[in-house]
């Protein structure tokens, strides 16, 4: 099925591994021009960026800390010297924390918020003069199950304002061509760094679960895709769940 992504710049935070990097590949298959960012860990962005020259795209490559305006205006402008513009904004970019409310400190919420919430807000409003002005945009945000079940006060409250920048974009900028959704995962397979893991291994996914294992990266890019697609056109200001029926709406 042809997406209508061939040549569309997309601009993925957070694409060393996990999710960024499996939504990355899945663009790149689909023929788009590629800006991949990552705050540390320039080696397994570059593995990323090769992975998908291999696959024929074209890919430049920044670091950036996603809750430093500057470093994401940065990025921005380096994606327009290389391809023009951008058309596509993934941001995919988290931090997690983890441990108790009350043990976590102001230091943790500023951490929290700066990559989930500041930066899909530093990035939107970079990305999103651009896209009005050429009457076609897509911006995806990602919320997460924590939102919906509770788990992690500091992780929920952004994760739930997500939702709402994501409905207040897609009302206010629909009208120009912009399509603005969220998606939020659950029990997806991902690599996490020291002091995030999760408490459960595979054997502890509730067997009641409708579709009870974890899921996979490359099946959350699936998703980013058609909806960055011109399949999608017609979808907007939703958040959408992918989570083996965890959580069901």
């Amino acid at each position: 099925m042809d997406m209508g992504l061939a040549g569309k710049v997309v601009l993925i935070t957070g694409a060393g591994r996990n999710i960024g990097k499996a939504t990355a590949e899945a663009f790149a298959a689909e023929g788009a021009r590629l800006v991949l960012t990552t705050r540390r860990s320039g080696g397994l962005l570059e593995e990323t960026a090769n992975a998908c020259r291999a696959a024929g795209a074209e890919v430049v490559t920044a670091l950036c800390d996603v809750g430093d305006e500057g470093q994401v205006q940065a990025a921005v402008e380096t994606a327009e010297r290389a391809f023009g513009r951008v058309d596509v904004l993934v941001n995919n970019a988290t931090n997690r924390v983890s441990g108790p409310f009350l043990a976590q400190s102001n230091e943790d919420w500023r951490a929290t918020a700066a990559a989930n919430l500041d930066g899909p807000i530093f990035a939107s409003r970079a990305v999103l003069p651009g896209m009005v002005e050429r009457g076609w945009g897509r911006i995806i945000n990602y919320s997460g199950v924590s939102a919906y079940r509770g788990g992690g006060a500091m992780k929920a409250a952004v994760k739930l304002g997500i939702v709402g920048l994501t409905r207040g974009l897609a009302r206010e900028f629909g009208r120009h061509g912009v399509t603005v959704n969220a998606i939020a995962p659950a029990s997806i397979e991902v690599e996490r760094d020291a002091g995030t893991e999760r408490d459960v291994d595979i054997s502890g996914i509730d067997p009641k679960l409708p579709v009870p294992r974890f899921g996979q990266p490359e099946e959350v890019a699936a998703l980013v895709l058609y909806l960055c697609s011109k399949h999608a056109n017609y979808v907007t200001g939703q958040t959408i769940h992918i989570n083996g029926g965890e959580i069901l709406q």
